[in-house]
C-alpha cells in the first residue's frame, strides 16, 4: 500500500470512527429507553388492574357482608351508606400493595378520596347493571 492510501485510510478512520461510536450510543439510549417505557408500561398496567380488583372486591364484599343485610331488615339509610361505603375503602386499601397507593398518591392525590370515587362509580355501574338485567328479563318473560 503506498503512503498516500495509507494516508487516506487513517484520515478516514479518524473521522469515521467517531461517528459510528456516536450512533451506536445513540441507538443504546434509544433501545434503553424504550425497554424502560416498555417496563413502566407493564408496571402501570398491573397497578391500575390490582386498584381495578381492589375496588371492585370491595364493593361485592361490602354487599355481601353488610349492605344486602341492611337491605333486608329496611336499615339501609344515609349513615349506613356512608358506612358501607368508608369500609369498602378500607378493604380496597387493605387489599393494595403499597406500590398501587404510591402510584395513585403521585397521579391523582388522595388515595381515600380516590377510592371513595372509584368505588361510588363501581356502585352506580352495578346498578345500572342490575336494572339493565331486570328490563331484559322482564323482556325475555313477556
Amino acid at each position: 500500500m503506498n503512503e498516500f492510501t495509507r494516508s487516506l485510510l487513517y484520515v478516514a478512520l479518524l473521522v469515521c470512527i467517531p461517528i459510528v461510536t456516536a450512533c451506536i450510543q445513540k441507538g443504546i439510549a434509544v433501545f434503553i429507553e424504550f425497554i424502560a417505557a416498555k417496563t413502566n408500561d407493564i408496571k402501570v398496567q398491573r397497578l391500575v388492574r390490582e386498584i381495578g380488583s381492589a375496588v371492585s372486591d370491595a364493593v361485592a364484599a361490602m354487599n355481601q357482608t353488610y349492605v344486602n343485610d341492611l337491605k333486608t331488615a329496611g336499615t339501609f339509610k344515609e349513615a349506613e351508606q356512608k358506612e358501607a361505603l368508608m369500609r369498602a375503602v378500607s378493604a380496597a386499601l387493605k387489599s393494595m400493595s403499597s406500590d398501587a397507593k404510591d402510584y395513585i398518591n403521585s397521579n391523582f392525590g388522595n388515595t381515600t378520596q380516590y377510592l371513595k370515587n372509584r368505588i361510588e362509580a363501581q356502585i352506580d355501574a352495578n346498578h345500572v347493571a342490575a336494572k339493565q338485567a331486570a328490563v331484559q328479563n322482564t323482556l325475555n318473560l313477556g
